[in-house]
């Protein structure tokens, strides 16, 4: 297994890059509030985008096994604030060592063992060579369930020595019901998460 540090991935990958994300990532649009799967077109879009370098693990037969996307660019990330990082890391910002990662996933089971620890680990060369900051955005599901940003922190701790994880936003979704009158009132809940439902495959993938 290889990992490719590509600017734009070839058209001719496109198909198998979507196929993966969609399996590596679908899970998200029943769990997460937010959109945090892309179209079809906005794939294929941030795929050209020679702005966002693109992590590609192949295995010995040519299929992808992992996949990332990651910027210094952020004016290139919707939805990403670019002014909230001027203002807080004037100098970081200015001389582009901030990096944001769009997403990074690795296949499930022996096809993928071992991905996603090689995939942060070719990021991570990126940003150790100009000691630079990385952000991601994970959802609340991802925190709470996986502690992806603590197998993130552990994984780059490996990788550079210490890493240290700090949340820099959060935003939260509120829903309120109406009970008819003399209804017993529960306690104010802080997380709408069901216990996963069977067919759900276990991702291992931050976004």
């Amino acid at each position: 297994m290889e990992v490719q540090v590509l600017p734009e991935l070839p058209e001719n990958l496109y198909d198998d890059a979507w196929a993966f994300y969609q399996e590596t990532f679908s899970d998200l649009a029943i769990l997460a509030v937010n959109r945090h799967l892309m179209y079809r077109h906005e794939f294929d879009e941030l795929m050209a985008d020679k702005r966002a370098d693109k992590y590609v693990a192949v295995d010995a037969d040519g299929g992808i096994v992992g996949l990332g996307v990651m910027t210094n660019e952020l004016d290139a990330v919707p939805l990403v604030s670019p002014k909230y990082f001027e203002y807080h890391w004037p100098d970081l910002f200015e001389e582009r060592r901030l990096f944001y990662v769009v997403f990074v996933g690795a296949s499930v089971g022996t096809r993928g063992a071992g991905v996603f620890i090689s995939l942060l680990r070719s990021m991570y060369k990126a940003i150790g060579a100009v000691d630079g900051k990385v952000f991601v955005d994970i959802c609340s599901y991802n925190e709470e369930r996986n502690s992806l940003p603590r197998m993130i922190s552990m994984i780059l701790g490996r990788v550079a020595g210490q890493a240290q994880p700090t949340r820099l936003d959060a935003q939260s979704f509120w829903m309120y019901e109406f009970p008819p009158p003399g209804t017993l009132v529960r306690e104010e809940r802080r997380s709408g998460f069901r216990e996963r439902r069977g067919g759900l495959p276990e991702r291992r993938g931050g976004r």
